[in-house]
């Protein structure tokens, strides 16, 4: 590279593209975040923090009486929830900024899997 070559003119940029996410990456996502991601993050806040903590009254019954019991119903529901929207996929595509919507409760799922485990640390640290 000479001295008067920038290092834009150096990178060839044009080959570079970013694709849209499909419908069933989206998807999986979404069951990725709600369900693996919220229900381990949930058990870690309640490891170290106890169950008291847990907003939702009925996941909170559930781990007092058996954490096991709590995973096996957030898996259940976003199995549940995944099929339904792969089902419905004709009819999702229809509906304007659907991608939108499916990024913001992506989103939202990721907020709440680091507010889990930000729980968790914060109770390991005061531990």
């Amino acid at each position: 590279m000479s001295e008067t070559e920038t290092i834009a003119d150096a990178l060839d940029l044009s080959e570079i593209r970013l694709e849209t996410p499909g419908y069933v990456e989206l998807v999986l996502s979404l069951v990725l975040v709600w369900g693996f991601g919220d229900a381990v993050s949930t058990l870690v806040a309640t490891t170290f923090a106890g169950p008291s903590l847990e907003a939702n009254p009925w996941i909170r019954l559930l781990l007092v009486h058996d954490p096991m019991l709590m995973v096996l119903l957030k898996a259940a529901v976003v199995l549940y929830a995944g099929v339904v929207l792969l089902e419905c996929r004709s009819v999702i595509e229809r509906v304007p900024c659907w991608r939108a919507w499916f990024l913001g409760v992506i989103g939202l799922g990721a907020v709440v899997v680091l507010g889990n485990v930000y729980v968790g640390l914060v109770a390991v640290s005061t531990v």
